[in-house]
């Protein structure tokens, strides 16, 4: 087993962190690409949270446990039945979301590694949108 010093750990750990808010946008990117086709927004979280909740306008379900399998393994045909939109290359822009932005964020590093550059998290989430559309 390697062992990391405090050192090592906290640049690890300053890196990461970095890493993840360069892909990170806000409550006013996702009002940008709800109006850009070219852009698809994923809401991971599982089909009864969204049914008590609401979704964000424009956006797909496909809970966490099925993106990684939906977006590689689901032909374009099978994708655009069940979703009404295009199936996303590696290269489209993908915004995850989820309730607070924590699983949507690790999916979107899951995608990232997987080949999907232009994945993105919404960090704020559901909260951070229900809180802002209302005003």
């Amino acid at each position: 087993m390697k062992v990391q010093t405090i050192s090592q750990f906290s640049t690890s750990f300053f890196n990461n962190k970095i890493m993840s808010e360069e892909y990170d946008v806000g409550y006013s990117d996702v009002l940008s690409a709800q109006k850009d086709r070219n852009i698809l927004i994923i809401d991971v979280r599982e089909k009864e949270e969204i049914g008590e909740t609401g979704k964000i306008p424009g956006s797909i379900n496909i809970p966490m446990s099925d993106v990684e399998n939906t977006l590689i393994n689901f032909s374009n045909k099978e994708f655009k039945n069940k979703f009404n939109k295009e199936k996303p290359s590696k290269n489209t822009k993908i915004i995850f979301c989820c309730k607070a932005g924590r699983r949507s964020g690790i999916i979107q590093k899951q995608m990232q590694k997987l080949g999907y550059k232009n994945s993105y998290n919404y960090s704020g989430g559901w909260r951070d949108w229900e809180r802002r559309s209302k005003r």
